[in-house]
């Protein structure tokens, strides 16, 4: 054990990936550490992080108490947990996973855009509750044939789109990116290359942006008005992405149909929130990437990271460091 470099780990239900973690490295997690830090600084290579776990901010708090780190490897896609800009200046490396959980958050997209069109809330309560009536009148959206506008359109947007191409769904999709002509024919796509434009035409618009100052609360009144009074919104992006008070109004004076949305902020929102009293909206607790498979996946990856930070050998998936002004 001696032999291996010490990492300080904050991953959400560690016990199931101990052996994964310990195969490579001495651990101390989290709450571990923080009741005697001192015990470990001097001796800690690397941190090990997702954005569940404990330690909720990788800033400066930490890394001014630890000389001797070299990588911080997130378990996930975004990386608004972490002090980009702080660890770069000190040249601490940082990877992220941003391809193993695609699948599990496409197909999330795609769970919540038909629970949410065919109101399975509605038809499982009530089937179960004894005291709902049994309806067999609940009557949904169609999903086939209808359009779609995917706002984002890197790894998991272009997954979710394939999955409405199986639907015989039209597909409209916004980027500030355009695909290749042979990537939107695959899958009959249509670009457009302003979100306003596109919002009018669809019966579904599903969000999958990362978190940018030029992506937060970029769905807002303005955009809400623009969209059919019959549209479903399916959020499996940021929460911020979404201006919250606004979705707010737009359910309440069905300027939308409904949402679906599995990100909020706060998370969890606070038992007073009005969202939680609207009946035309799912909210589900920021599950997109829960699979036993894409966890395993995710920790696996991070490691391999960590390892090669450590080794100072080239690091899979490293995020780079922006140009000065762009850190994004």
């Amino acid at each position: 054990m001696a032999d291996k470099p010490l990492v300080v780990a904050s991953l959400a239900d560690h016990e199931l990936y101990v052996t994964i973690v310990e195969e490579h490295f001495r651990v101390v997690w989290w709450e571990d550490y923080i009741k005697a830090p001192e015990k470990y600084n001097n001796d800690i290579q690397g941190i090990l992080v997702d954005a569940y776990g404990r330690l909720k901010r990788v800033d400066g708090s930490l890394l001014d108490h630890l000389p001797n780190l070299k990588i911080v490897s997130t378990l996930s896609v975004g990386t608004d947990h972490l002090d980009l800009e702080l660890l770069f200046k000190r040249g601490i490396k940082v990877s992220r996973v941003p391809d193993v959980s695609s699948d599990c958050v496409a197909d999330w997209g795609m769970t919540l855009l038909t629970g949410m069109a065919r109101r399975i809330v509605e038809g499982v309560d009530s089937a179960k509750n004894p005291a709902t009536p049994f309806d067999f009148n609940i009557m949904g959206k169609k999903i086939t044939g209808a359009t779609i506008g995917v706002v984002g359109f890197g790894r998991i947007g272009y997954k979710i789109a394939e999955r409405a191409y199986g639907f015989s769904m039209k597909i409209l999709y916004y980027d500030v990116f355009r695909r290749s002509e042979e990537e939107e024919k695959k899958i009959g796509a249509t670009y457009y290359s302003n979100v306003d434009e596109m919002l009018p035409h669809c019966d579904f618009v599903i969000l999958i942006v990362p978190l940018l100052p030029t992506t937060q609360k970029m769905i807002g009144k303005k955009q809400f008005e623009l969209m059919k009074n019959s549209a479903i919104l399916v959020n499996v992006a940021r929460a911020q992405v979404v201006d919250q008070d606004a979705l707010v109004e737009a359910l309440k004076n069905k300027t939308i149909r409904s949402a679906a949305i599995d990100v909020t902020y706060p998370e969890p929102l606070p038992d007073d929130h009005p969202l939680r009293f609207l009946d035309n909206i799912i909210i589900t607790p920021h599950m997109g990437a829960n699979s036993e498979e894409s966890r395993r996946g995710v920790v696996v990856a991070g490691v391999k990271s960590c390892i090669a930070g450590v080794k100072g050998e080239p690091i899979p998936n490293e995020v780079q460091q922006p140009k000065p002004g762009k850190l994004h």
